[in-house]
């Protein structure tokens, strides 16, 4: 079958599919989450966030635990994992899903029809996944979807006695529990991905509770925060990469590290900043 779907690639086709390929990869979500929570919604991409975040843990464990090597075809874009289950395809379902739904519109439902669709095949045309790598990542983030959507929706009166501080470290010791547990090696992605869930996570409760800042856009002040935002970001992902690669620390830790801090600034760094310089005002 992939000998059959590859017979479709065209030069003008290519482009296309990678865009499509481009809108799955993180470096897209690097943008999308944190400009969505400083200039949009609060509420809305704090709930993304998690959701996203979690998606890119259990897919890491998925893939592990499965194993299955990419298609041996010509690949048109970088691929180094394993194949089983799409992560892509996965992460599609699941951000552009939710976000159909806190929207609720006809228009965002179809939207993300055809970007999860789209994304999908993206995957199989590049030559880097199977069909049934994209149909099983989309099955799995049609199940996220529900899980969280009821998740959501559901308040146990335990957690308003527990602080931000302490309901962290508990998915903290929870994590860290699922990572020794594992009988695999955790992959780097896995890793980046539940520091990066524990640090946004935590600074979104903190910010609802302390902070409550007004996301939104104005003018100087919205691109002011938007630079400063971004700058703070690469600092976290790759500017403390360097800093350890120079005295020696080129460790997971090290890279759980730079990634708590990338998801704490996103949801609560940036944010406080905001507030204080008056670049945002405060709810609280």
């Amino acid at each position: 079958m992939m000998d059959w779907i590859l017979e479709f690639r065209t030069p003008w086709l290519t482009p296309i599919f990678k865009g499509f390929s481009f809108l799955g990869d993180e470096y897209f979500f690097l943008l999308v989450l944190p400009l969505g929570y400083w200039l949009w919604n609060r509420g809305i991409m704090g709930r993304t966030g998690a959701i996203l975040l979690f998606s890119a843990v259990l897919n890491g464990f998925l893939k592990e635990i499965f194993a299955i090597p990419r298609p041996s075809v010509e690949h048109l874009v970088h691929a180094e994992d394993f194949s089983f289950p799409s992560g892509h395809a996965q992460t599609a379902m699941v951000l552009w899903g939710w976000l159909a739904i806190e929207i609720h519109k006809r228009w965002a439902y179809w939207l993300a029809g055809v970007l999860v669709v789209g994304i999908s095949a993206s995957r199989v045309y590049l030559g880097v996944h199977f069909p049934t790598d994209v149909i099983a990542g989309i099955l799995i983030g049609g199940v996220t979807l529900v899980g969280f959507y009821y998740l959501f929706r559901v308040d146990p009166k335990i957690w308003h006695h527990i602080g931000p501080t302490r309901q962290i470290f508990f998915w903290f010791f929870v994590l860290m529990g699922l990572f020794m547990a594992f009988p695999h090696d955790v992959p780097g992605s896995t890793l980046k991905a539940g520091a990066a869930l524990i640090g946004f996570w935590g600074g979104v409760l903190h910010e609802r509770k302390i902070l409550k800042g007004v996301a939104g856009w104005r003018w100087p002040a919205g691109l002011l925060k938007t630079l400063t935002g971004l700058a703070g970001l690469v600092f976290c992902v790759y500017g403390l990469n360097l800093i350890f690669i120079s005295m020696g620390y080129h460790t997971d830790m090290a890279r759980f590290i730079r990634y708590f801090l990338a998801g704490s600034w996103i949801s609560w760094g940036l944010p406080w900043l905001a507030v204080q310089i008056g670049w945002e005002e405060s709810g609280s």
